[in-house]
């Protein structure tokens, strides 16, 4: 008996998807970018922190925070082995490797001792610490609408990083929920049984979550990279802002607007919505909507946000602001007009090339080696004048050409 519900809960049927995304994090193109080398990880405590900051997320939103489990944990950090021994990333694995555990992570999880198979798994590549990796995978829907899903309640975390190529680093969240690995304990299963594991969280969360939350700071205004990719025709955009009713509570929902505002309450309006309808990859469900600027968002500004729903006939109105990420050193503006910027030993800058198109990324980097440059993200860097040689310096940054007055 419980072999043939297996097989039907692992089939078309499942009421608990495996989500299968990744989010690449590929080296911007062109082999001539210097690479700053990875600082050697802490790897427990990249864990525990990795854990405490989705946390803080999933409270701030409604959510029952994540707690960790040892089973999913040593799922996750076979995976994440496994990426960095091989040097690549995703979520499948080859049987043909001596390391390997399962192909999906639905088997991986039940190799080391999970009763159930359904999962939930978040993977990132090449970040250099928990929180570049979460913050990345928020910026990416599908990967945000997975850590925020109503029905996981235990999660297991696993990182690694190369001990031959540092910067080949692995993060892995694997999500389940504590009820169904009770139930799979059992020797027969039934279908209501099976039901009522997989909802019996969502009653303990809020009726809507919205994200990023009213009053969030420090939130990226940029989106890149996702496989399946929700936005195929861009590769920048602005930070999508997401709304998801939970459906233990509300069955229908009719979107009447949604809208971004700037800080002085003018409506962005090159912006696209997805929703279950519109979603080109079909991985937004009936309860989730989505908001996507279609030019990236500025540094260091609060945005504003009204969203208007009919919900099981009731109107419901939100409203609530944000603030994107700001720094505690000068931001230039670098454009054909304004490329020349002066700096003394020591001093840092953050050098921000705003996208002319929907395609405009930072391309190959040159600069001599008294200089220091670190990836903010594709169109940001953060340069540093390690000594003084010379009383002037152009820089090639890309398309870009950019003098540097040493003081």
């Amino acid at each position: 008996m419980k072999n043939i519900l297996h097989t039907f809960i692992m089939g078309i049927l499942t009421l608990f998807a495996i989500y299968l995304y990744f989010l690449s994090a590929e080296p911007l193109p062109s082999s001539h970018i210097i690479v700053k080398e990875f600082s050697p990880l802490n790897i427990e405590q990249e864990e525990n922190k990795a854990l405490n900051y989705l946390n803080q997320f999933r409270t701030k939103v409604g959510l029952i925070p994540f707690k960790s489990h040892n089973i999913l944990k040593k799922a996750a950090k076979n995976h994440a082995n496994y990426l960095t021994n091989h040097l690549i990333y995703g979520h499948k694995e080859d049987k043909n490797f001596k390391d390997f555990t399962g192909i999906y992570a639905s088997e991986r999880i039940q190799e080391v001792g999970f009763s159930a198979p359904q999962v939930i798994e978040n993977v990132s590549a090449n970040n250099k610490n928990y929180k570049e990796s979460v913050d990345g995978l928020f910026a990416a829907i599908y990967h945000r609408m997975a850590f925020l899903d109503f029905r996981s309640d235990i999660i297991g975390i696993g990182v690694s990083q190369s001990q031959t190529h540092p910067s080949n680093t692995a993060f892995v969240y694997d999500m389940s929920a504590k009820a169904l690995e009770k139930l799979y304990k059992q020797d027969t299963i039934t279908q209501k049984q099976l039901t009522r594991a997989i909802e019996s969280n969502k009653n303990k969360n809020h009726k809507m979550v919205i994200y990023p939350y009213d009053k969030q700071r420090d939130v990226p205004p940029a989106f890149f990279d996702e496989l399946p990719d929700p936005l195929p025709n861009h590769k920048v955009s602005g930070y999508p802002v997401s709304v998801s009713f939970n459906s233990a509570i509300y069955k229908n929902v009719k979107l009447l607007s949604f809208q971004l505002f700037d800080k002085d309450g003018i409506e962005i309006t090159n912006t696209t919505i997805l929703d279950a309808k519109t979603d080109p990859n079909r991985r937004l469900t009936k309860m989730d909507f989505v908001l996507f600027p279609l030019k990236r968002l500025a540094w260091n500004q609060y945005y504003y946000v009204k969203f208007k729903a009919i919900v099981d006939k009731k109107l419901i109105e939100k409203k609530w602001s944000f603030q994107t990420r700001r720094f505690n050193i000068p931001l230039y503006h670098v454009t054909q007009n304004n490329n020349s910027f002066s700096l003394n030993k020591g001093e840092s800058c953050i050098l921000y090339f705003p996208p002319t198109s929907k395609e405009d990324l930072l391309g190959s980097l040159g600069y001599p080696s008294n200089y220091d440059i670190e990836f903010i993200d594709k169109n940001t860097i953060k340069l540093t004048l390690l000594s003084n040689e010379k009383t002037e310096t152009l820089l090639k940054l890309g398309k870009h050409f950019v003098k540097i007055y040493e003081k």
